[in-house]
């Protein structure tokens, strides 16, 4: 009874088999990491609750990172390098980042963070490539 309970558990669990190769360029140095946060969601993007974090040593040029076993649906990446590795995004006195940053989409700043539909990217089943640019 115990293993019949527990194969009717597995069959009703979802397989998550997707995967997201995600791809940055224009990544300026080797200095540093880079920092990579993925969200499910609006609601979770705006409570800012990230359902996977990912830390990648720089490279110049660009740079890959893989995320495995996610579920379909609306995500929003966001990233920034941390090139002096103080593990933060460092900004200036008006609050502008003094650090490279990127978004899914391609989504770019204007006066304050890109707008979340303006960053939505689809996960579907199977492989997902979202390729992006850093702007410093």
């Amino acid at each position: 009874m115990k293993s019949l309970i527990s194969t009717l558990a597995l069959l009703c669990t979802p397989v998550m088999a997707n995967h997201l190769e995600l791809q940055i360029n224009n990544v300026s140095n080797e200095q540093g990491k880079v920092y990579i946060e993925l969200f499910k969601g609006a609601q979770n993007y705006k409570a800012g609750k990230s359902y996977i974090q990912n830390i990648i040593s720089a490279k110049a040029g660009t740079i890959k990172a893989n995320f495995s076993d996610i579920e379909s649906g609306e995500y929003v990446v966001r990233f920034f390098h941390d090139v002096n590795s103080n593990a933060q995004l460092d900004t200036n006195f008006f609050g502008i980042p003094t650090e490279g940053v990127g978004f899914s989409n391609n989504a770019t700043m204007q006066f304050g963070p890109p707008k979340y539909q303006d960053m939505a990217i689809t996960i579907k089943n199977g492989n997902n490539l979202e390729i992006t640019n850093i702007s410093y």
